[in-house]
């Protein structure tokens, strides 16, 4: 009877012996799994994220400054001009003149001749030749009707305000350098091709919510407890290597 009972107590301590070995074995290498939805979470992310975007609609940007800048200019310009200007003419030099003056007019004569000539005459049927001596008193008009040929050169020196309309394209070189303010005031659309890279940075907890997750938790790491217990602090979360700058 006691070899029985000996037996029986051995088998007893080989049990909880196997059940102690199994039970830390299961603590060491099992997981437990946990299925989270829909679960609310506040989550604290201490260092910038990389993230990249892709934007689906173009960009609307609205620009309302000035921009100063220098416009370097070497270019040949064609301006035309089609305008009537008002100038300074000075002139001295000689004009050839060719034309005939008509002389219409009367010259009035009131005077005394001295006659000293002799006349022929015809006395008694015979030519004999008289000389004539003396003083004759003469009033008349005579008229004047010629025409005078004149081709000459006369010379003119005169400075007189002249109209000058011009009508034709001048061709200019251009070649300097101009400073400017240029104001910009507009509204764009710009279409991005291409993925934005960015940086976010979030500096209080966030607030989130476990659409769907399954969680393995290795069961060193689950502790158990009465519902309304408050849970124990958890060991601070490792902090990841900072993200270099792009």
């Amino acid at each position: 009877m006691k070899n029985v009972l000996a037996f029986i107590g051995l088998i007893a301590v080989i049990g909880v012996i196997a059940g102690v070995l199994i039970g830390v074995w299961v603590f060491r290498n099992v997981d437990a799994r946990l299925l989270l939805s829909n679960q609310p979470a506040t989550v604290i992310i201490p260092e910038p994220l990389r993230v990249s975007a892709q934007v689906l609609n173009n960009l609307e940007i609205e620009l309302d400054t000035s921009i100063k800048t220098t416009v370097p200019i070497d270019q040949v310009i064609t301006i035309p001009i089609a305008e009537t200007l008002n100038v300074m003419a000075d002139f001295d030099g000689d004009v050839p003149i060719k034309m005939t003056v008509p002389v219409r007019d009367k010259i009035q004569i009131n005077q005394i001749l001295d006659i000293d000539t002799v006349i022929k005459a015809e006395i008694l049927g015979d030519q004999h030749d008289l000389p004539l001596r003396g003083k004759i008193p003469v009033k008349a008009i005579v008229p004047v009707s010629l025409n005078i040929p004149v081709d000459q050169l006369v010379r003119l020196k005169f400075r007189a305000p002249v109209q000058a309309r011009l009508k034709q394209a001048l061709t200019v070189p251009l070649k300097a350098d101009i400073t400017t303010t240029i104001p910009i005031k507009s509204q764009m659309s710009v279409p991005v091709k291409s993925a934005l890279e960015a940086i976010i940075t979030i500096p209080d907890p966030a607030k989130i919510v476990i659409v769907e997750s399954d969680l393995l938790l290795p069961l060193r790491t689950v502790l158990l407890g009465m519902r309304g217990n408050p849970a124990p602090a958890a060991a601070p979360a490792p902090v990841p290597a900072p993200i270099p700058a792009p």
